[in-house]
């Protein structure tokens, strides 16, 4: 009877494994090559057709016909304060002053597409210079697919006997499954609302022009930059990844590379915590929705 139920458990085990072992394959040979791609960008998410007919050819169309479009209202605004200043006695911008902002923002904001992509191509082009540092010191390319291809070809697929959930091995392999995973979702995140940064940020020049609501203006700035960066620190860490050598049969290694996809979920994070702006991190909105709804 004993015997029977050992081999019930032990065959209860190998489908979980085998199980596991498909799931597993399955995201390996789909997901880490869009993981890439949606990481480490550069101004071709801004010149598609459809966005660029979104967001205005000219300043006549799109977007940048209902920025320019705002402009009087702008004026008017700033005209009907000026005016009311005299009976409040309170403190307005000199009229000078905003004529001058005026006309130098409202050049910026019909050029805010251009600006855009030269602010995305220099943070590509420092994370890109970054990748080709640690290749031509490692030999090897610096991305995600080959980031996993190493862990697996060293812990999961080095292991004759096949994928073990309940071993240090088939640990760490969930663990980087569900890591990345993460990071899919998070950085999906991050591209789309590059996006929608680029589409606002010729509200956000038009808001930069009057003092009372310049913060909107550089909170959006902030958040903008801050969220393009992130591939900056992200291609650290992956050069400091290829730097580690990871054995089978070294358990130093192996937690190592624990910390390393950590601390690759936790990019945004530590961004936001250093230059402000918004976090995509899929664990940190999950805690800030909780924390709401335990209060």
């Amino acid at each position: 009877m004993e015997d029977v139920e050992v081999e019930s458990t032990f065959s209860i085990i190998d489908s979980i494994n085998d199980i596991f072992s498909k799931i597993f394959s399955s995201v390996d040979n789909g997901i880490y090559d869009i993981l890439d791609k949606i990481t480490f960008i550069d101004s071709k998410i801004i010149e598609k057709d459809s966005f660029i007919k979104l967001f205005g050819n000219n300043s006549a169309s799109g977007i940048l016909l209902v920025c320019n479009s705002l402009i009087l209202g702008i004026f008017l605004f700033y005209v009907i304060n000026y005016l009311f200043s005299y009976i409040t006695y309170s403190k307005v911008q000199n009229p000078l002053a905003f004529i001058f902002k005026t006309i130098i923002f409202i050049a910026l904001m019909n050029s805010s597409l251009w600006i855009c992509k030269l602010i995305i191509n220099i943070v590509s082009l420092i994370s890109g210079s970054i990748c080709e540092i640690g290749e031509s010191l490692f030999g090897e390319e610096i991305s995600f697919v080959n980031f996993i291809t190493k862990i697996n070809d060293n812990i999961y697929i080095s292991n004759a006997e096949g994928l073990d959930v309940t071993s240090f091995d088939g640990i760490i392999k969930t663990f980087t499954t569900v890591g990345f995973m993460s990071l899919i979702f998070s950085y999906s995140l991050r591209y789309i609302m590059i996006q929608v940064f680029v589409l606002l940020f010729p509200f956000a020049i038009l808001c930069g022009i009057y003092d009372k609501t310049s913060w909107i203006f550089k909170s959006l700035s902030k958040a903008f930059i801050s969220l393009l960066l992130e591939q900056v620190l992200v291609a650290l860490i992956l050069v400091l990844s290829f730097s580690f050598s990871l054995s089978a049969s070294n358990e130093l290694s192996k937690v190592l590379y624990i910390g390393i996809i950590y601390s690759l979920t936790k990019a945004n994070t530590y961004m936001y915590m250093i230059f402000g702006g918004i976090t995509t991190s899929i664990t940190s909105n999950i805690g800030a929705i909780t924390n709401r709804g335990g209060v």
